[in-house]
C-alpha cells in the first residue's frame, strides 16, 4: 500500500451500468463485489496502476463462460479491480462528471452522508456493506452488478416489470424477473430496479446476514465516496 496521500484522478465511464476507468489503452472494471483482481482472458497479463506494477491471473470460471458473458452484455473489460487493491484506498465515483478519485485520504466534501461500511461478516474478502431499511437490513455494496438484487422473495411493495437476462463469472449466464421499488440508504429513500439471486446462490448471501446486492442505483442516485480505511460510506445527493 502506498502510505503517502497521493490523489489518482481518473476518467470514469458509466458502460451500460458498470463502471470503467480507462488507463494507458487497459479498461478497468470497478467491482466492489470481488475480493480479487482478476484479468480478462481477453486482457493484459502485466498491468501498473495505483503506483504498482501487478502480475494478474484469469478470472477462475470455465473457458469460455466470460468471454460469452461479456459478448451478451456487450461489455468489455481488460481488468477486474477488486477489493484486495480497491480496499487500501477510499474512492469517490461521480457518474454525472464522469470523474473518480482515489487516495489514503479524500477530504470530506459538504452536504455529504455518512453511514457505516463495515467489511461482509463471515466472508474471506474485505467486500463492504451498510444498513438499509432503517438499519433493519444488510446490503451489499457491488459496484460490479448492473442491478440491484434480492436475496430471497422480493418486498411486497415491489412492482414486478418484466424480466431480463444478466451473467455472473461463477454462476453463467441467467433469466431473471425485474422489480421496482424504493430502498432507504443513509435515510434517503432511492429508486430500485432489481432482479432475484438465482440459485445456488442466496445460500451464501444468507450466511452473510445480506437481504440485497445493492448495485449501479446506488451510483446513479449519489456522489459515492467509498472510504476503505475509514469503514464509511459517504452519498451526496447531485
Amino acid at each position: 500500500m502506498r502510505r503517502d496521500n497521493s490523489t489518482y484522478r481518473f476518467d470514469l465511464v458509466n458502460d451500460g451500468n458498470h463502471p470503467l476507468v480507462p488507463l494507458g489503452g487497459v479498461r478497468y472494471f470497478l467491482d466492489t463485489g470481488s475480493p480479487r483482481t482478476y484479468r480478462h482472458p481477453r486482457g493484459p497479463a502485466r498491468v501498473s496502476i495505483l503506483g504498482r506494477k501487478l502480475t494478474l491471473r484469469s478470472v477462475p470460471s470455465a473457458p469460455g463462460v466470460l468471454e460469452a458473458g461479456s459478448d451478451l452484455l456487450d461489455f468489455h473489460f481488460d481488468v477486474l479491480l477488486g477489493m484486495d487493491l480497491m480496499s487500501e484506498l477510499a474512492w469517490r465515483l461521480d457518474w454525472s462528471t464522469r470523474t473518480a478519485e482515489a487516495a489514503l485520504h479524500l477530504a470530506d466534501e459538504s452536504n455529504t452522508t455518512w453511514v457505516g461500511m463495515p467489511p461482509s461478516l463471515r466472508m474471506a474478502s474485505s467486500c463492504p456493506t451498510c444498513r438499509v431499511n432503517k438499519g433493519l437490513e444488510v446490503a451489499l455494496l457491488d459496484t460490479g452488478a448492473r442491478l440491484s438484487y434480492r436475496v430471497g422473495d422480493p418486498p411486497a411493495t415491489a412492482r414486478l416489470v418484466g424480466r431480463t437476462y444478466d451473467f455472473n463469472p461463477f454462476l453463467g449466464m441467467f433469466v431473471t424477473p425485474v422489480w421496482e421499488d424504493h430502498l432507504e440508504v443513509g435515510g434517503y429513500l432511492i429508486p430500485i430496479r432489481f432482479g432475484q439471486v438465482p440459485e445456488p446462490a442466496p445460500a451464501l448471501f444468507e450466511a452473510m446476514g445480506a437481504k440485497w446486492i445493492l448495485g449501479s442505483d446506488l451510483l446513479r442516485a449519489f456522489i459515492v465516496t467509498f472510504d476503505f480505511p475509514g469503514r464509511r460510506l459517504g452519498l451526496k445527493t447531485r
